[in-house]
C-alpha cells in the first residue's frame, strides 16, 4: 500500500500538481496577511471576492465567465510561447516584443488589406503571428551561431520591438491606422476583427470570441508536439544537452533556432487576435503609441512557472490568474485599494517561481522514507510491516521516532 502511495506521488502530473497547489496556497496565504494589515475589519470579505472572481460581475455569472475567457486569452499565449521555449531549454524572455510584433502585423493587413475580402482576418492573424516568430527566431540565430544567450538579446528585442513599431506607425501610417488626435490605432475595420462564432450569444457582452477557441486548440498542439513527435522529443533534448543531441544527430542549430521560431509564433498570434477582438461592445481595440513594453509577455514568466510549462497546465494557469484578477477589482469596493489587489496577485505569482523546488521537496520525502527502509536490516522491516500500529516515522529532519 505505502508502495502505491509512493509511486503515486512520484508521478510528474502528481508532482507538478502538488507544487503548483502548494504555490498557491502560500500566495494566498500571505495575501490575507496582507489584507489583514491593511484593512483587518473587510479582510475576510475582501477574500470572499477574490474567491468569488468572476462570478462578482452585476450583470450576471455568464458575463462575468465570458470575461474570463477573453482577458485569459493574451495570457494563454504568451504562457504558452514561454512555456515552449522552457520545454525545450531556452528561456525566452522576449515574448512581449514578439507580441507587440505580432500587434503590428496584424494592424498592417487590417487597415491595408480591405481588397482581400474574406482572406483578410485569416491573413491578419497568419502575419501577426509569422512577425512574431521572425522576431523570435533572432535571438534563436544569435544563439544558435554566435552563443549570445537568448535572455540578453530577447530582453534587448523587447525594447527595441516596441520603439520600431511605434516609429513606423508614427512615421508612415499617422491618419491612416493611427488616430492623429488620440496618438492610438483606429478602431479595427469591422471585417478584420475576430468573429465571435456564437460566443457572443452564449457570453452576451462580454467579448468572448474565436480567440479563445484558438488558443485552446494551440494547447493541444502544442501538448502533441512536445510529447507525441520526434520533432518536439529532437527539440527537448538539444535544450537537454546541446552536445549530446549533436553526437546523436540532432541539428542542434536548427532545433535552436525553431524552437524561438515556434515560441515567437505563439506569442505574435496572441498579439493578432488581441488587437483584432471586437470587445464587449464590438467596437474593436487599439494599439496606443506609447514608449512601453507591454505587459502580456511578461506575465506570461510566472503562468508558465505555475503550470511547470505543461501545455495544460499553463491554460488552467492562465485562467487561474485571470479569475483571481477579476475578483481582484471588486474588492475596491470594500476599500482596498488597486495596489492592494496587484500586490496579492504578484505574492502568488511568486511562489510559482517555486513550485518547481516545492515538488522536488515532495519527491524528496517520500524517497527518504524508501531510503531509510533500504538501509534497516531485513528483520527490522519485517518487523514494522508486521506491527505498523508500533512504529512510526517522522521524516523531518531525518529523526525516527
Amino acid at each position: 500500500m505505502k508502495t502505491k502511495i509512493q509511486s503515486f506521488f512520484q508521478k510528474p502530473a502528481i508532482k507538478n500538481l502538488s507544487s503548483s497547489l502548494i504555490a498557491i496556497f502560500l500566495g494566498l496565504l500571505i495575501g490575507f496577511i496582507i489584507m489583514l494589515i491593511a484593512n483587518s475589519q473587510n479582510a475576510v470579505a475582501g477574500l470572499g471576492k477574490m474567491f468569488k472572481g468572476a462570478f462578482n460581475n452585476p450583470a450576471g455569472p455568464v458575463r462575468g465567465i465570458g470575461q474570463l475567457l477573453y482577458r485569459s486569452t493574451p495570457l494563454i499565449f504568451t504562457g504558452l510561447a514561454i512555456g515552449f521555449a522552457f520545454k525545450t531549454g531556452l528561456f525566452n524572455i522576449g515574448a512581449s516584443g514578439q507580441y507587440t510584433m505580432g500587434i503590428f502585423g496584424a494592424l498592417l493587413v487590417a487597415f491595408l488589406g480591405g481588397f482581400l475580402g474574406i482572406l483578410q482576418w485569416p491573413l491578419a492573424i497568419l502575419v501577426g503571428a509569422l512577425f512574431g516568430a521572425i522576431w523570435g527566431s533572432i535571438p534563436g540565430i544569435l544563439k544558435a551561431f554566435l552563443n549570445v544567450h537568448e535572455v540578453i538579446t530577447s530582453i534587448m528585442l523587447n525594447h527595441i520591438g516596441v520603439l520600431f513599431v511605434n516609429g513606423i506607425l508614427s512615421t508612415y501610417y499617422k491618419g491612416i491606422i493611427i488616430d492623429n488626435a488620440t496618438n492610438r490605432s483606429h478602431p479595427i475595420p469591422k471585417n478584420a476583427r475576430n468573429p465571435f462564432v456564437g460566443l457572443d450569444k452564449v457570453f452576451p457582452n462580454s467579448g468572448a470570441d474565436i480567440g479563445i477557441i484558438l488558443a485552446i486548440i494551440s494547447v493541444i498542439i502544442v501538448y502533441f508536439i512536445l510529447k507525441k513527435t520526434v520533432f518536439g522529443k529532437e527539440l527537448i533534448a538539444v535544450g537537454s544537452n546541446r552536445h549530446a543531441a549533436k553526437y546523436a544527430g540532432i541539428n542542434e542549430k536548427k532545433s535552436i533556432i525553431l524552437s524561438m521560431a515556434i515560441s515567437g509564433f505563439l506569442a505574435g498570434l496572441g498579439g493578432a487576435l488581441f488587437i483584432l477582438a471586437p470587445s464587449a461592445r464590438n467596437l474593436g481595440n487599439n494599439y496606443t503609441l506609447v514608449n512601453t513594453i507591454l505587459s502580456q509577455g511578461f506575465d506570461g514568466i510566472p503562468i508558465a512557472l505555475l503550470a511547470n510549462s505543461h501545455p495544460i497546465g499553463i491554460l488552467i494557469a492562465a485562467l487561474f490568474v485571470q479569475y483571481i484578477s477579476l475578483g481582484g477589482q471588486y474588492m475596491q469596493s470594500l476599500g482596498f485599494k488597486a495596489e492592494i489587489v496587484n500586490v496579492i496577485i504578484g505574492v502568488i505569482l511568486y511562489f510559482s517561481a517555486f513550485s518547481l523546488i516545492l515538488g522536488r521537496s515532495v519527491t524528496r520525502l517520500f524517497k527518504r522514507k524508501k531510503k531509510v527502509n533500504k538501509d534497516k536490516p531485513q528483520e527490522e522491516v519485517i518487523k514494522e510491516s508486521d506491527d505498523t500500529d508500533s512504529v512510526e516515522t517522522l521524516e523531518l529532519g531525518g529523526e525516527v521516532k
